[in-house]
């Protein structure tokens, strides 16, 4: 299992921060993990139900269901968590 850094904006907080998270973690399970780091720094809700994943050079949609090495994702890659 190899792993990946990100960079990740998030709007909606007005930040950027850099996660490192397991290439084989699918990109529903990375933005819960998101959701619960960002949750407990800023007081935010952890819910992930409105939650999306965009990649930042084509603005395309991550789907939930693929990984981040299944989608081509790798080191940093900069995403946005709206």
């Amino acid at each position: 299992m190899g792993k990946v850094s990100i960079n990740v904006n998030t709007p909606a907080i007005g930040q950027q921060h850099e996660f490192l998270v397991p290439d084989n973690m699918t990109v529903r399970d990375v933005i819960a993990l998101m959701a619960k780091i960002l949750a407990s720094e800023y007081g935010v809700s952890s819910d992930t139900a409105d939650l999306t994943l965009f990649d930042n050079s084509d603005s395309s949609v991550l789907d939930f269901e693929y990984s981040l090495s299944q989608l081509g994702i790798s080191d940093g890659a900069k995403l946005i968590l709206l």
